[in-house]
């Protein structure tokens, strides 16, 4: 694999193209098959392009705000929702969001691009994009500027209860058995590279035993408790395995969807997610959907997962907060 990439002139900058490639997404394929995607892109994207491959956790963030500060205004993340998230999260200052704080960009005139090479790509169906490699290269150089809403989130350190240092995401954070299910299938998968085996056996292992977790909402100030047994708190409609969860969701509309279901065993559990698959909540009283602009919720019992954009990253308590229009993605 080439690490590619090509001198240019500082006053050339404006122009360039950087490219923050995961090479280890979908399985290794993306590292694998680099120089026959590569010569694909450089088709579209001409000769002044930029390559850097990440090679742990985090450094999409790092790669991108060092290509930022060096000039480059059009920055693309190649790889799964976890790498765009990271490749997002490093249009921003490091002191991001909630909490007092306030989301500086970089660079504000910056562009962002999606190419999805992951295993589920769930952030590009929401974002409404192609689903291949060369059409979103295509879509980009094609396609229109557009500027989306960030939901900042400070999640908890499960090691010493301390808040996590606040960051960004674009599609959705869920959490209790949705999280949990994600959190178990990264285990499985770090020893089996299968994402059907992996999710199959963290449904099959998390589902059945799961209960119903005691916790407060305070929605926009206005606290309701209830017993929770998942929540998504989604900036897009949709989340993996073509659930459309939040049915109402805009990325531009300024407010945060919140669905909750509420206390469900195993097989009401099974029963109220095909409604969420189908978007489907008229006439549910366990579910509870809601628009705010900040969300805060908090576990009054035992510790409860929460991922962000198909990443584990912490436990409850956890606030959420929308922050208007504050990233520009070509859509």
């Amino acid at each position: 694999m080439k690490n590619i990439g090509v001198q240019v002139r500082a006053k050339q900058r404006a122009f360039d193209t950087a490219l923050i490639v995961n090479p280890n997404s979908c399985s290794g394929l993306t590292g694998k098959n680099w120089d026959e995607l590569y010569a694909k892109m450089e088709k579209i994207f001409g000769g002044r392009i930029k390559v850097a491959f990440s090679k742990k956790s985090g450094d999409g963030t790092v790669l991108a705000r060092d290509m930022l500060r060096k000039g480059f205004d059009k920055v693309i993340a190649i790889g799964g929702d976890g790498t765009i998230n990271e490749v997002a999260n490093g249009f921003f200052e490091d002191t991001t969001g909630v909490r007092g704080h306030k989301l500086r960009l970089i660079n504000p005139d910056a562009i962002m691009g999606v190419v999805p090479c992951g295993t589920r790509n769930v952030l590009v169906k929401s974002l409404g994009l192609p689903a291949g490699v060369v059409e979103c290269c295509q879509n980009f150089v094609g396609g229109n500027p557009t500027k989306i809403d960030v939901i900042a989130i400070s999640a908890t350190n499960p090691d010493n209860g301390f808040r996590l240092r606040p960051r960004i995401f674009l599609n959705a954070a869920e959490i209790g058995v949705g999280a949990e299910i994600i959190d178990r299938s990264k285990k499985v998968r770090s020893k089996i590279k299968s994402r059907i085996v992996s999710t199959a056996a963290a449904i099959i292992s998390t589902v059945p035993s799961y209960e119903s977790n005691a916790c407060d909402l305070f929605i926009d100030g206005r606290k309701k408790s209830t017993n929770m047994t998942m929540a998504v708190v989604a900036n897009g409609k949709f989340l993996g395995g073509g659930f459309m969860a939040a049915p109402e969701a805009s990325m531009s509309d300024g407010l945060l969807d919140l669905l909750v279901l509420k206390d469900s065993g195993s097989l009401k559990m099974l029963d109220e997610m095909a409604n969420i698959k189908a978007g489907n909540y008229a006439g549910e009283d366990n579910i509870l959907y809601s628009k705010a602009k900040k969300v805060l919720i908090k576990s009054m019992e035992r510790e409860v997962t929460v991922t962000v954009d198909g990443e584990p990253i912490g436990i409850l308590p956890a606030t959420f907060q929308v922050f208007p229009k504050a990233l520009t993605i070509v859509t």
